[in-house]
């Protein structure tokens, strides 16, 4: 692959959740910057060539038209989807180009409004639907249908965009046999937890008491663990740094705290915290969407980087989106805390030498917001190269980084 194709492209993404409220696929948003040095082949080639098996397959969503049909005329490539705008099953000469592509074996993701999928035309060919829901649909869906009915203008297997509420997703994925939803109703979810603050999510908490029930278990190990719950992680600094442990010096590193409270006394404080950890199910795909954005933050980071630098831009990240959870404005929350500067500055006053990473993570995380990559990559003197390479690295890991298949924080 030439230098010139990641550099030519923007990248943006967005997790598709299934019906155990896990990743089960990525929306991958393409759009050119110069689009005569583009080349959707080569990136083909690059995802083919580097995507793990375990890697989340991906949705690639063009966003210039030739970029598409250069990738629907190369060769095809696993664990891919190509989306493609509903419009092109309609017209003959489309559907010939389509119908090619499929024999070349390119799997096809149809993209259309809701409302147009009782009027779409049979193919001859499989296909995948991708339906965008709207507000009037979500107007017309909302009451909730008589019990034991299950009605949804939806096929099974479908992908939905754009579902607004958590009654929605429901029965979407858990009546009506949904493949999953692009996006989450983070809003609505977090509106029922509006007279009290989340707490921890009690799968993390279960994680990591089963971590200290093996006597291989390693500082690292741990650490990967905590730190998927941001929760999680501030309350452990916040009882690290209390008085109850009058410590001479202050602890701002989460595996700083971790080796300080000892996997005994770890254990033992985790033991009661679960009575009041939160087993809202729905609240997951918010909790991991905001650790793959922290995980953004830290592989844009130079490659080499030290552990330590590591986990702090990932600590940053981590808090940087916890007031969304613990309904405190974000100064309050941090300022309970002894984090080194570079963390206040890059949270608090959008400045220093992680605010940069952190900018960027979020602005890759946000599809609608791809036209400012460009300039927030000359500003923040990140390379669009270096971060679409970042971003393709968080996600073929986005699955298992928490496994102890590396101890190395990524």
């Amino acid at each position: 692959m030439t230098q010139s194709v990641l550099d030519s492209l923007t990248l943006a993404y967005e997790p598709i959740w299934n019906r155990e409220r896990a990743l089960t696929a990525v929306r991958l948003h393409i759009g050119a910057v110069r689009p005569d040095a583009a080349d959707a082949a080569h990136l083909l080639q690059l995802l083919g060539d580097s995507w793990p098996e375990s890697a989340p397959p991906l949705v690639l969503s063009f966003n210039n038209p030739r970029l598409l049909a250069q990738a629907l005329v190369g060769p095809s490539v696993a664990h891919t989807w190509i989306e493609v705008p509903g419009g092109a099953f309609d017209q003959e000469d489309g559907l010939a180009r389509l119908t090619a592509a499929v024999r070349r074996g390119h799997q096809l993701m149809r993209r259309l409004p809701l409302a147009a999928w009782p009027r779409v035309r049979e193919l001859p060919f499989p296909v995948r639907n991708l339906l965008q829901m709207d507000d009037a649909d979500a107007q017309t869906l909302s009451p909730t249908p008589a019990p034991g009915a299950v009605y949804a203008p939806w096929p099974r297997g479908c992908l939905l965009a754009g579902v607004p509420t958590r009654e929605l997703a429901h029965r979407a994925l858990d009546e009506t046999g949904a493949w999953g939803l692009v996006g989450w109703p983070e809003d609505d979810v977090l509106s029922l937890h509006k007279h009290r603050p989340v707490t921890y999510d009690l799968r993390v908490i279960h994680e990591v008491l089963l971590a200290l029930d093996h006597e291989d278990c390693s500082i690292e190990r741990l650490e990967r663990i905590v730190r998927q719950d941001a929760v999680l992680v501030y309350r452990i600094l916040l009882l690290v740094n209390s008085a109850a442990y009058g410590l001479r010096r202050e602890i701002g590193s989460l595996r700083h705290a971790l080796m300080m409270l000892g996997f005994r006394e770890l254990s033992r404080w985790l033991t009661d915290q679960v009575p009041e950890s939160d087993p809202d199910e729905d609240l997951h795909p918010l909790r991991q969407a905001m650790v793959m954005r922290a995980r953004m933050a830290q592989h844009l980071l130079a490659t080499g980087s030290d552990d330590a630098l590591r986990a702090e831009v990932y600590a940053t990240a981590l808090l940087s989106q916890l007031d969304r959870l613990l309904r405190q404005p974000l100064p309050e929350l941090l300022h309970k805390l002894p984090l080194p500067g570079r963390v206040f500055d890059a949270t608090l006053r959008r400045d220093g030498p992680y605010f940069p990473l952190v900018d960027m993570a979020r602005a890759l995380a946000t599809p609608a917001q791809m036209q400012q990559l460009p300039s927030l990559s000359v500003r923040h003197e990140i390379p669009l190269e270096q971060a679409n390479r970042a971003l393709l690295r968080m996600l073929t890991t986005s699955r298992d980084h928490a496994g102890v298949r590396s101890e190395r924080l990524t």
